[in-house]
């Protein structure tokens, strides 16, 4: 008999799947945001900026010298980024349809 998957862990890739099938609406978001067309949440806006840098910079709470330790933290930190990343385009799509709801 096959194993099963459980359902809280493909809910928790469709995160990732989702932005990706959305990464136009993604890079959209991001031009009306330097363009001063949207303005993105604060948390947002902060978890963009930390989660890029604690990525990056080699300053983490477990060493990335720690072979598979190490990388967990950088993996978690991404994970909740790309989570916060697709609310966020779920609220600019939200956002467009009532402009162009209003619009009319």
């Amino acid at each position: 008999m096959p194993k099963l998957t459980p359902a809280r862990h493909v809910k928790n890739v469709r995160h990732a799947t989702h932005l990706f099938h959305s990464r136009r609406t993604l890079w959209q978001m991001i031009r009306d945001s330097f363009g001063g067309r949207y303005k993105m949440s604060f948390l947002t806006t902060l978890a963009i900026i930390f989660g890029i840098a604690y990525i990056l910079f080699p300053f983490d709470l477990i060493s990335d010298f720690i072979p598979v330790l190490g990388w967990i933290d950088d993996g978690l930190v991404l994970y909740l980024l790309l989570k916060r990343l697709n609310i966020e385009t779920q609220r600019y799509n939200r956002q467009k349809a009532m402009a162009r709801r209003n619009s009319l």
